[in-house]
């Protein structure tokens, strides 16, 4: 296809199955930003203005072809109730689940987005960050899944052991932090982002597929439900191991699945005709430490993705690491702005 289109051309006609120029380049650079930009994260995490000026600020310099509003997991939970500890070169982290028994459940309220915990951080992030570059860069809000969300709430632990020892109140909570993620998906639409569902609970690494299919899946297809009323296509994100449960994404509705530790010729081979795929190069390749190379992680990724039948975005497999080494960054979004389609699907 002759000419160079912009970010959100590419991604636009990637979302319709048509044949972009090539795949878009869109390594998950989120609390990353804040180590570019000069800030520290508890500033990142609690200032939509300066949410903004880092996303913008890390892509002008790597040029990659997203802007990604995400700070940590805990966003909704922290809203409805649940203590977490902010700090400054770190992600926040759970403090205190806010259910401590099964029966507070009922005392959870679903959190005005407007203006509970963090949540308005988001949609300032969001509108400056659409009115500042919407026109040609997409808008990314990371919204965690019911699933995630719920072990936030409860503990993760606990949460976990209620699936399996009493899975009535497992699916309370989760009910209600459907409803949660629903509202503020909302909300975030309205202000200019496209939602980008993440599930780190839900990984192989931590659930079995019984556990995935009982539990987290039904909660990330009623919202990817809801999401299509807007006519929107969904990435999901599941953080670890997926490999054994590639056969049940599609049945999310998911329209994009963006993997981390899984063979890209294995998706392809199991669900690349039904979804299309993002992925998944290892994040810790990233640290200055690592001996990975990274060009040819980032050069073999391309050549198996881009066969995907529905369509492939090089990324990487989760959040490039806050003390990325920006000379690798740019590498793979240098290597990844070079693809070109060669074919027509």
């Amino acid at each position: 296809m002759p000419g160079e289109m912009n970010p959100r051309e590419r991604w636009g006609l990637l979302l319709i199955d048509e044949i972009p120029d090539r795949p878009p380049v869109y390594p998950l650079v989120t609390s990353h930003a804040a180590a570019a930009y000069g800030c520290d994260l508890i500033q990142y995490c609690t200032d939509g203005e300066v949410l903004a000026e880092a996303q913008l600020y890390a892509q002008r310099l790597y040029q990659h072809e997203g802007l990604s509003v995400f700070t940590d997991v805990g966003i909704i939970a922290e809203a409805m109730g649940s203590k977490y500890h902010l700090r400054e070169y770190e992600v926040p982290i759970l403090d205190s689940p806010i259910i401590q028994n099964p029966e507070a459940v009922e005392d959870l309220r679903i959190p005005d987005p407007v203006q509970d915990g963090r949540l308005p951080v988001y949609l300032e992030a969001i509108d400056k960050l659409y009115t500042a570059a919407g026109d040609i860069l997409p808008v990314f809000a990371f919204i965690p899944c019911p699933f995630t969300t719920s072990a936030g709430l409860r503990g993760t632990e606990e949460f976990l052991i209620s699936t399996a020892l009493a899975p009535e109140n497992a699916h309370k909570l989760l009910e209600i932090s459907l409803q949660a993620a629903v509202k503020f998906c909302d909300e975030c639409i309205l202000a200019g982002a496209l939602p980008v569902l993440v599930d780190p609970l839900a990984s192989g690494s931590v659930i079995s597929r019984s556990t995935f299919s009982q539990f987290a899946s039904p909660y990330t297809r009623r919202l990817i439900e809801h999401l299509h009323r807007y006519d929107l296509d969904i990435m999901l994100h599941i953080c670890g191991d997926t490999s054994g449960m590639l056969d049940l994404i599609p049945a999310t509705g998911a329209d994009l699945f963006s993997m981390d530790k899984a063979d890209i010729s294995s998706a392809i081979a199991i669900c690349g005709d039904k979804i299309r795929l993002a992925g998944n190069l290892p994040p810790h390749g990233l640290l200055e430490v690592s001996r990975i190379d990274m060009a040819q992680k980032a050069e073999e990724a391309v050549e198996k993705g881009i066969t995907n039948p529905k369509g492939f975005v090089l990324s990487t497999g989760c959040e490039a690491p806050i003390k990325a080494s920006p000379e690798k960054l740019h590498k793979i979004i240098e290597i990844g702005r070079k693809s070109h389609y060669d074919f027509k699907w």
